[in-house]
């Protein structure tokens, strides 16, 4: 099959971003399973096989999303100076090596470095180039776009029993350098796959000017200086935080917390795999309602969802529990993701699309980073996580209030004119 790149034609099913989306739903997929819903099964292997306590091991994760919060705005500059290909190959080997550094981890200061590593190269190979890809080769399709690139992240989850298996049959040493070995085989394919779209017709500052001082002077572009002085990149980035934080939260202890339970750790990978199941057909039909209807009010409902889930949580302590804690914790993560993402499309040009969402990165691992340090502090001192599960749907609720503040994207154009 011929496959063509004129944006015009994007609802064809030879248009080649829909390639690009398909091989964006494998890359995240394995950033997923392996550094972001893996990380509380990776982290329960520590504990019981090195006796670390919880606070030191979710110390490690979040001082890695300290490292993304502080490199986020790196990350967006280097994709959008030197292209979302090149970056994406250097990315999946700097991950490999986190990996093959976790293998041989016997510390928790090893462990640390071990983090910062993994989490650099899979952020630089995974989520945030995949993201800016569907902005730059998406118009009318953007947010179903991105949805169905982020298809990967509920695939993943369905790879949380066998990763858990693994860990506690095989070990962390072969786990690690397994997973090292297939970021590295990524490095090609991305290479071979990848094509950044540089004609973005009439999304593009066309003048070679504009294009010059962008590359060189990013620090100074109007457009981001614009942005930053606007409130829709603070709510966004905000009401981002107050969602993201209890995710970040629970794919650190939540595996933890239903083996606390009295479950198995494989048992944690089922309720992994099934709000992974209910998110793919949350977010299919989040992207298709946000593009039809619009995204503010549409996102709102999914993360109302994301808030009963957190409370059903803080109460259950049952198998039922569980299961409806999955089936709403899936409707609301996996509607959300999508649409949080894509809104950022309406009120930033995709020429500073990805510097944009890195600076704003900086504000929601503000959260992601204290929420597991402090859930594992209250865990170590009082032996269950209730009242961390109780900030986590307050500060959830939080989120919702202030997505409520985001004024319409045909206001802000009314107010520049």
């Amino acid at each position: 099959m011929k496959f063509h790149t004129d944006q015009s034609k994007e609802n064809t099913k030879n248009y080649y971003g829909w390639v690009i989306a398909s091989f964006g739903n494998m890359v995240i997929a394995l950033t997923t399973i392996t550094s972001f819903q893996g990380t509380g099964f990776f982290l329960k292997a520590f504990e019981e096989q090195k006796n670390w306590s919880r606070t030191l091991i979710s110390g490690a994760s979040s001082f890695a999303r300290a490292e993304s919060a502080l490199l986020g705005p790196v990350e967006g500059f280097l994709l959008e100076k030197f292209g979302v290909k090149k970056i994406m190959v250097i990315g999946n080997f700097i991950a490999a090596f986190g990996f093959i550094l976790m293998a041989y981890t016997d510390t928790v200061l090893q462990l640390f470095f071990a983090y910062f590593f993994v989490s650099f190269g899979s952020a630089l190979c995974g989520w945030l180039p995949i993201m800016t890809l569907m902005n730059m080769w998406f118009e009318k399709n953007k947010t179903f776009a991105m949805a169905f690139s982020i298809t990967g992240t509920h695939i993943g989850g369905w790879v949380a029993p066998l990763l858990a298996f693994c860990l506690f049959t095989f070990g962390i040493k072969n786990t690690a350098l397994f997973i090292s070995v297939v970021f590295i085989l990524f490095s090609p394919l991305s290479f071979f796959i990848v094509r950044d779209k540089t004609n973005l017709t009439k999304n593009t500052l066309s003048t070679k000017q504009n294009k010059k001082k962008f590359r060189f002077r990013l620090n100074l572009h109007p457009e981001i200086k614009k942005q930053l002085t606007q409130r829709p990149f603070w709510i966004i980035a905000f009401t981002h935080m107050c969602s993201t934080t209890s995710i970040v939260t629970l794919t650190t202890h939540l595996p933890a917390h239903i083996t606390d339970l009295g479950f198995s750790v494989t048992t944690a990978g089922y309720i992994v795999s099934i709000f992974s199941t209910v998110g793919i057909f949350s977010q299919y039909i989040a992207g298709y309602t946000a593009d039809k209807y619009g995204k503010k009010y549409i996102l709102l409902i999914f993360l109302l969802f994301q808030v009963s889930a957190l409370v059903v949580l803080s109460i259950f302590e049952t198998w039922t529990g569980l299961v409806f804690f999955a089936i709403l914790w899936g409707i609301g993560f996996g509607g959300r993701t999508p649409i949080i993402t894509a809104i950022r499309g309406d009120y930033f040009h995709p020429s500073v699309f990805a510097t944009l969402f890195g600076f704003s990165g900086i504000i929601i691992n503000i959260g992601t980073t204290a929420g597991p340090i402090i859930a594992g502090i209250l865990y170590d001192k009082m032996g269950s996580y209730e009242i961390a599960f109780r900030g986590l749907y307050i500060i959830a609720f939080i989120g919702c209030l202030l997505l409520l503040t985001l004024p319409a994207k045909n206001k802000i154009q009314n107010l520049e004119k």
